[in-house]
């Protein structure tokens, strides 16, 4: 089958997270000012992308942006076509596939194999994705994971199917929503083409972009089929600034109120026992907040982001508190013949009370409720931060690229699990605290019949309730047509 495939043109509305290279590219071309795109809410547009890199000058560039250019051009090129995109496949094999992700599309499980087929139109795109995987974690063996159907509609696009999704500016993970989990079924709207509002009362805000979705939590649960309501608005209101304001909310499923009435009292925030509602009709579970990712002028190759997420809303319903933090910082340039992209990340989900997080801690908070017991994950995994509640995370990782697209990343990180409070149960990871630490080294690389995608790493793993400690060495390889 992989013999008598040819390289597909993808034939796609959206570029989805997981592609460390096009992330690299497409953000030192806006840290450099040739773009002005936001870029922390994807999947992002390929309408979008196109637009804005129309406009930009090859001949004003330097080196490094042009060559970044040239390669999101490349991928450009295919992704508009319209017609029947061809099919694609890929297979891979990994030993102790990393648990906790990264913005990095690692392997999920043991062994995997995908085909895909694509086909765009003028206004529909159906892109079909099928996964078979053996023995795994969560008993789903065949998985729909990337299957959509879009469709553009003036300046917004409708999609519905198992779309992955990274909401802010942070490289090892999101606090709010991140690719640690699967994507769940769900329907959503985005914003097409990011472009200012003519408005002279919006004109002040720049380009900006709006996302929405609902989505089934299908997955085994003590309340089945609840429902995932995202909400995301993000904008640029100065060249190398860029907002984001988030909300999601658990609400609905078996023995819950469904009604319109339900969902209205989610979005007025109505919805936090002995503050702003009685216990007997709270109707979900929200998370909320913002972040902010800020380029040093005057090409100063630097930029620090941060991410502030609430668990909750103080008594008058209006003011966000128990929050989870992150914080950040990027540099990039040259190394040798290559260009890096580096970062240090440092990220909390250890609640803390007070206006903007400055109080005491709140133990057993951070992505559980009482409720929706199971909490903010899905299939045995987080929605937002890989390391659950209740943990600390450092992580410094660095992106290298050469002019023909081949990638190096490498990555250390030390996470402090489930660090407080009472065990718990539902934690992902660990009912009880454990400290870990993992290095990672992998390498992408377009040969003459594909691409291959290998890594290898190592994991140290101490729990602190038994004191019994591991090891474990990782590996994978993936080859896939595309």
């Amino acid at each position: 089958i992989a013999l008598s495939i040819q390289a597909p043109s993808h034939a796609e509305f959206w570029a989805s997270p997981g592609d460390t290279l096009l992330r690299d590219d497409l953000q030192l071309i806006n840290d450099t000012g040739a773009t002005n795109l936001p870029l922390t809410a994807w999947p992002l547009s390929w309408a979008d992308l196109h637009e804005s890199l129309a406009e930009a000058e090859f001949e004003s560039l330097a080196p490094d942006v042009q060559a970044a250019l040239e390669r999101v051009w490349g991928r450009l090129s295919g992704e508009l076509d319209v017609g029947f995109a061809g099919f694609d496949v890929s297979a891979g094999v990994a030993e102790a596939p990393r648990i906790i992700r990264s913005f990095e599309d690692t392997p999920r499980e043991e062994t995997m194999a995908t085909l895909g087929a694509g086909w765009q139109g003028e206004r529909f795109s159906l892109h079909l994705r099928g996964t078979y995987v053996d023995d795994p974690s969560d008993g789903d063996e065949f998985r729909p994971d990337g299957t959509y159907a879009g469709l553009t509609l003036g300046n917004w696009m409708l999609s519905a199917g198992w779309q992955e999704r990274w909401w802010g500016p942070g490289r090892d993970s999101s606090l709010i929503l991140s690719t640690n989990a699967r994507p769940m079924p769900s329907i959503g709207i985005q914003r097409n083409v990011s472009r200012q509002s003519d408005s002279k009362w919006f004109r002040w805000i720049g380009p900006w972009t709006l996302t929405s979705f609902m989505g089934l939590m299908d997955d085994d649960r003590v309340i089945e089929d609840g429902l995932l309501w995202g909400f995301r608005f993000t904008f640029r209101p100065v060249r190398g600034l860029e907002i984001g304001i988030n909300r999601t909310a658990q609400w609905c499923g078996d023995g819950r109120d469904c009604s319109l009435r339900a969902f209205l009292r989610v979005l007025n925030g109505n919805d936090n026992k002995g503050a702003n509602v009685d216990e007997d009709d709270e109707p979900g579970n929200q998370l909320a907040g913002f972040d902010v990712r800020w380029s040093l002028p005057r090409q100063i190759p630097l930029a620090l982001y941060m991410q502030w997420i609430a668990e909750d809303t103080r008594r008058t319903g209006a003011q966000l508190h128990q929050w989870l933090q992150q914080v950040g910082v990027e540099y990039w340039g040259r190394a040798g013949r290559y260009t890096h992209r580096t970062h240090f990340e440092v990220s909390s989900t250890r609640a803390r009370l007070g206006a903007l997080g400055e109080g005491s801690f709140i133990a057993d908070n951070a992505y559980n409720h009482f409720i929706f017991e199971t909490g903010y994950r899905y299939n045995g995994r987080t929605i937002g931060h890989g390391i659950d509640g209740d943990g600390l995370s450092w992580s410094l990782g660095t992106t290298l690229a050469d002019a023909d697209g081949n990638t190096w990343n490498a990555s250390f990180r030390h996470m402090r699990i489930n660090r407080i409070g009472e065990p718990d149960r539902w934690h992902s990871l660990s009912p009880t605290p454990q400290v870990r630490s993992d290095i990672q080294l992998s390498h992408d690389r377009t040969l003459g019949f594909g691409r291959i995608y290998l890594g290898v790493g190592y994991q140290w793993l101490s729990d602190d309730l038994s004191g019994e400690q591991s090891e474990d060495l990782q590996a994978f390889i993936r080859w896939s047509s595309r």
